[in-house]
């Protein structure tokens, strides 16, 4: 039974490590493409990695397994879409596939009917990943300063004593990461992380940097707060 679990754990690492070079090798091919280019190969991928995280791992990669309709700019159509906040891949459903939208259409907005979120693909140039380019949530609009929140999920494998505990349980999990911050400038399709600190954050913004800091005291704004943000940077583009 142990040796079985580690099998499906490595097995599961392997499927969220192939999708994800998948998915960077398939954007480079075909730029031009709202979907990747082997289309077949992606929708059992995405069959088979659905299939072995339900089987033996807790938790799941999305926020919403639900998929959600969606209007997708500049196409302007509805689909039927779910944020994979461990891939950092949009899921779109064609006819009875699932399938990752190509992150490479930077100009792709996708806001949902519902909830009305709004995710833009944008580049973190600072990212330690290959792929530069993920989806954010969009949370303030500006033509100097747009705010963006970045939701994410880790898969991480569960440590067991060697022994006793439950060996039939899971072998890993999805876990819930802070969400972090981010701002775009002068919409430029790049953005930069929103540092913790309020010093930092004022030196974001530079030539601003008195304003910013009266404004962040005399509303107590707090710099890891989405409200607080919002606020902040609906002001700086006020000045």
């Amino acid at each position: 039974m142990k040796s079985s679990i580690k099998q499906l754990t490595a097995l599961c690492v392997f499927i969220l490590i192939s999708a994800t070079g998948f998915s960077q090798s398939a954007r480079q091919a075909v730029q031009a493409s709202m979907f990747h280019s082997d289309l077949t190969l992606q929708a059992q991928m995405q069959k088979n990695f659905a299939a072995i995280y339900k089987a033996n791992v807790e938790g799941t990669p999305y926020y919403d397994e639900s998929f959600n309709s969606a209007k997708i700019t500049p196409l302007n159509k509805v689909y039927l879409i779910r944020y994979n906040a461990a891939l950092d891949d949009m899921e779109v459903i064609q006819s009875t596939d699932t399938l990752i939208m190509n992150k490479n259409n930077k100009n792709y907005v996708i806001k949902e009917s519902r909830s009305g979120v709004t995710y833009k693909i944008l580049e973190y140039a600072d990212s330690k990943k290959d792929d530069k380019l993920g989806y954010y949530v969009q949370l303030t609009e500006g033509t100097n300063v747009a705010l963006y929140r970045k939701d994410r999920k880790k898969f991480v494998e569960v440590k067991r004593a060697a022994y006793g505990g439950n060996l039939g349980g899971s072998s890993a999990k999805f876990k819930k990461q802070k969400s972090e911050f981010y701002v775009e400038l002068n919409a430029s399709g790049d953005v930069m992380k929103l540092p913790r600190k309020k010093k930092s954050v004022i030196k974001a913004f530079p030539g601003k940097e008195d304003a910013v800091k009266k404004f962040i005291k005399q509303n107590k704004i707090k710099v890891s707060k989405e409200k607080d943000l919002i606020k902040l940077i609906n002001y700086v583009n006020s000045l």
